[in-house]
């Protein structure tokens, strides 16, 4: 396809993820589960601004899936786990939960459509899923109160989705944890005491490892070789 037409198509996507994310931002305002005691939604004093900002993430999302995978039988995939990480990432931000609801089907749908993309390597999303819960159980149990049961089961969703790619979404979910972390702190926002919600970063590096995880990879490896 010429350049012109590609950007067409793109803008095309564009406009889809900004229609799918104004039905988000719904998703993002209706959380199923009530949030734990103390832990009511934090203010938000730009309304608009939020609003916006769910569908311009969910626009370029829809772009740069689209740039990544063209109109293979990926995209339908990457368009669907791109939207369920973008909620989950503003609903844990609200309220620090992963709504079940929200989570539980998209494992089926995201097991399901794996396997039907990549019938020969289904174990390995099973694998996948099994191995992101177990780390962050493990990680729950050394560091109390580091993890919830929202963030193993969004780990789940990861792996089987991601397959080996989840070991690059991981890493890049607490590099990204760890540089916000020190930054809030750093200006004083927030103290090493306070909580900050996990699922926004393994959502972000849940969608780079699935649009560049294998360039990453690559890129990485021949540092290495280099």
């Amino acid at each position: 396809m010429s350049p012109g037409v590609v950007a067409g198509i793109a803008a095309g996507f564009f406009v889809l993820g900004l229609a799918i994310g104004a039905g988000l931002h719904k998703a993002v305002d209706w959380v199923p589960e009530r949030p734990l005691e103390g832990r009511g939604l934090l203010p938000r004093t730009h309304p608009r601004a939020h609003f916006a900002a769910v569908m311009l993430v969910t626009g370029v999302a829809f772009v740069l899936a689209f740039l990544r995978f063209g109109f293979a039988a990926q995209l339908p995939l990457a368009c669907f786990f791109s939207a369920v990480m973008i909620v989950i990432a503003f609903i844990d931000w609200d309220v620090w939960i992963i709504p079940n609801t929200i989570v539980g089907p998209a494992i089926v749908i995201g097991l399901a459509a794996g396997i039907a993309l990549d019938p020969g390597r289904w174990w390995v999303y099973l694998a996948a899923g099994a191995g992101g819960f177990v780390f962050l159980l493990l990680l729950a149990l050394i560091w109390r109160g580091g993890m919830g049961g929202g963030d193993m089961k969004l780990a789940v969703f990861m792996g089987v989705v991601l397959g080996a790619q989840i070991i690059t979404a991981m890493f890049l979910a607490f590099l990204c944890g760890a540089v916000v972390g020190i930054t809030l702190i750093a200006v004083k926002v927030k103290t090493r005491k306070d909580h900050i919600p996990f699922g926004p970063y393994l959502a972000l590096g849940s969608v780079i490892a699935l649009l560049y995880g294998a360039w990453l990879v690559d890129t990485y490896q021949g540092w290495l070789g280099g």
